[in-house]
């Protein structure tokens, strides 16, 4: 009985680890953000299909220069590159302190904000992530 409750506990553990990431990088071309993995633990408004995917966000340029205050006045998000039309921060979740990677990129002449919201940890993210990007968009409602 001790050596299956180990065995369940180990898989468990495995299986924890194995959706852990790190930081994703930031984009090359200001163009497109990284693709979600294959965890259900993410949502991208250019490349997500299925639960992954997002509509991106409608905004001007002055709106996404107030998205980007309001961010910045955020008690757990950390902005760790912020540069003219790009944005990325760490996201700490409430109860649990898990710190999650937000991605923001501004398209001005499209006028929309391309966004990508992931986990770094667990094999789901209960959809936090969708309501996260909501949470934004939210922002720019009048």
């Amino acid at each position: 009985m001790q050596l299956k409750f180990h065995l369940s506990c180990t898989l468990a553990a495995m299986l924890l680890l194995a959706g852990c990431t790190s930081s994703p990088s930031k984009p090359q071309n200001q163009q497109l953000l990284p693709e979600c993995g294959w965890l259900p633990n993410c949502v991208n408004s250019q490349s997500g299909r299925g639960a992954q995917a997002s509509e991106p966000i409608r905004a001007n340029l002055e709106q996404w220069q107030n998205l980007k205050v309001w961010i910045a006045t955020q008690q757990d998000w950390e902005i760790t590159v912020d540069d003219a039309n790009f944005m990325q921060a760490i996201v700490k979740t409430p109860t649990m302190r898990f710190r999650d990677d937000v991605q923001l990129l501004f398209l001005p002449d499209d006028q929309l904000i391309q966004v990508r919201s992931s986990s770094r940890l667990g094999l789901s993210d209960l959809g936090t992530n969708a309501r996260r990007v909501e949470t934004l968009r939210e922002q720019l409602m009048p």
